[in-house]
Parts: structure tokens; sequence; C-alpha cells
């Protein structure tokens, strides 16, 4: 006899939370690209500042120059979250987050640090992303996994840099 355990995911603010932080520290471009992909959806409608851009443009904006930075810290400030009332919606929902980040550079200008302070506020659509497939587990093994993706995002960002 088998037993079927539910997994319980994440609520939608520290999903939202873990993910945004993970995309931020990277501190490589593999792991950048994991963490951009684990969540955004390959189909995500973006708005940032106003405009709409495509994803390799939002994730460009993102990975900003490179990965010269030595640490980043960041810090939600408010967030809201509102659960999916949808049936089919497996722990989707809407996400409100105000965030500031800072980041140090690995440069140094004047015996100074070179960093940047990032202020946003970001407005999520949380869904499960029909297109992603489960890994394929052999016989026997549990694994988990959360299929959600962000399938719309509007933020508003401000950059500056932090002496």
């Amino acid at each position: 006899m088998s037993t079927v355990s539910n997994i319980v995911l994440p609520p939608l603010k520290t999903w939202a939370e873990q993910h945004l932080s993970s995309i931020i520290k990277a501190p490589t471009k593999p792991a950048f690209d994991s963490a951009f992909d684990a969540f955004l959806s390959k189909h995500a409608t973006i708005t940032v500042n106003g405009k709409h851009i495509s994803r390799d443009e939002y994730q460009k904006q993102l990975q900003g120059e490179g990965f010269e930075e030595v640490s980043a810290d960041v810090q939600f400030t408010g967030a809201v979250e509102v659960p999916s009332s949808e049936p089919e919606s497996v722990g989707g929902g809407v996400v409100g987050l105000f965030y500031t980040a800072l980041i140090a550079e690995g440069i140094v200008i004047r015996d100074a640090p070179v960093g940047r302070k990032i202020t946003s506020s970001l407005n999520l659509i949380i869904e499960e992303d029909k297109s992603l497939q489960p890994p394929h587990l052999p016989h026997g093994v549990h694994g988990f996994f959360d299929g959600r993706r962000v399938s719309a995002l509007n933020q508003i960002i401000f950059e500056a840099s932090a002496q």
C-alpha cells in the first residue's frame, strides 16, 4: 500500500522574497540564470517603470554590468499577498513587495568601495507554469517540484550609487 503526502508550498510572500533574494545575491552568471528561470515564466509579461519590456531585456537589466559585486544585502520593508480564489490555481496569487538592495562592487575608488542602492516596488502575479515538466525520478523516490512562476511583473525601480 502506498501513501501519497501533499507537499506544503511556501506562502506566496515567502516564495517571492526568497526567489528575488537569490537573483540579487547570485555570485555567478550560472547562479543568476538558474535563480532567474526559477522565478520568471518564459512567457511572462513585464513592465518596468511604465515600459513594457521582453524577458531577455529584463534579465539584462537585472544583471547590470556583470558580476563584480562582492556582497549584496536585500531588505524587504513591506509585502502583501492575496492567494488566488481559483480552485485550479495551485498556490498561486498576487504579491506586492517593497525592497531595498545594497550592492557592494569589487571596485574601489579613492579607498572607498563602489556600491549601488536599489529601491523598488514590485507587483507579481504568480501561477503554476503549465509549460514546465516536473523532473522524472526513479520509481519509489519522492521529490519536491514547485511549478509556480511569475506570469506578470510590474516593477518601479530606482538605482543610485551608494558610497
